[in-house]
């Protein structure tokens, strides 16, 4: 299952105030939720930027359920988006100039003293990890708010992974709920690639989510919307690049 690409993507930090969690399914992203969330860590950063396609796990914020798993648990940034990774990196280290990292000790390990250098975060847990929120580039998060996941197909979504489940919500208040339901249908889902695999029930895809680019020949918008013959496009993925046109009122691979 492949949703339209994307043009980019558009990262929003933002510190949660949780309200206490309900019992719900483990589900991760599903096909039809309008953002992917997740936690920039430092230790995450390191390694991510030896990494030619940083990946970023699902933020499951509810109570774990014994029901079982659905969905997708990681998102990959491919190349194209390699400098919206390097941007998170900047902006993470710009907020903890006012908010300070916060470490817990895994183990025995003590935090150094004044002037005795950084501690090893491998033995430490960062305890206040910021939050991070996917959409897409186009989303717009004043008018829509932030963390609704605008998915009218959750429940189609999530019987492909297990048989009945709670929905996880970031924001639990009523109107929020509301809003987030008969909304939904106005609000486009995330634009990302959905991985080839099989889905075993109960039990969540750890293959990550592959966003796409779309890239039109000229920007005469209208005549890509009524089909225009001779009208082209590339898509670009990371497996490579495929050229479209419209023939006949039809997109046709050349």
């Amino acid at each position: 299952m492949q949703r339209l690409p994307l043009a980019g993507l558009a990262v929003l930090f933002s510190l949660l105030t949780l309200l206490s969690p309900a019992h719900a399914t483990n589900d991760n992203f599903l096909p039809g939720d309008s953002f992917f969330p997740s936690k920039v860590l430092y230790e995450n950063l390191q390694r991510q930027e030896q990494e030619a396609e940083p990946v970023y796990y699902y933020n499951y914020i509810c109570e774990l359920a014994f029901c079982g798993y659905a969905g997708y648990s990681q998102l990959k940034l491919d190349k194209q988006n390699e400098q919206l990774a390097a941007n998170i990196r900047e902006a993470y280290l710009h907020i903890r100039k006012s908010q300070p990292i916060r470490l817990r000790p895994k183990k025995n390990a003590k935090l150094p003293q004044k002037n005795q250098g950084n501690p090893n975060l491998d033995n430490f847990y960062e305890t206040n990890g910021l939050s991070i929120f996917f959409y897409n580039e186009d989303y717009d998060w004043q008018r829509l708010k932030i963390g609704l996941k605008y998915n009218e197909n959750w429940r189609e979504e999530m019987k492909k992974f297990i048989n009945a489940g709670k929905y996880c919500a970031f924001v639990k208040k009523g109107d929020a709920l509301k809003r987030s339901t008969t909304m939904a249908k106005q609000v486009p889902p995330l634009n990302v690639k959905i991985p080839e695999a099989d889905i075993e029930t109960g039990k969540k895809v750890d293959l990550p989510l592959t966003p796409t680019a779309l890239i039109l020949y000229d920007d005469n918008y209208q005549d890509y919307y009524d089909m225009k013959n001779g009208k082209r496009l590339l898509v670009v993925t990371n497996q490579g690049i495929t050229r479209y046109v419209i023939y006949r009122g039809k997109w046709k691979q050349y």
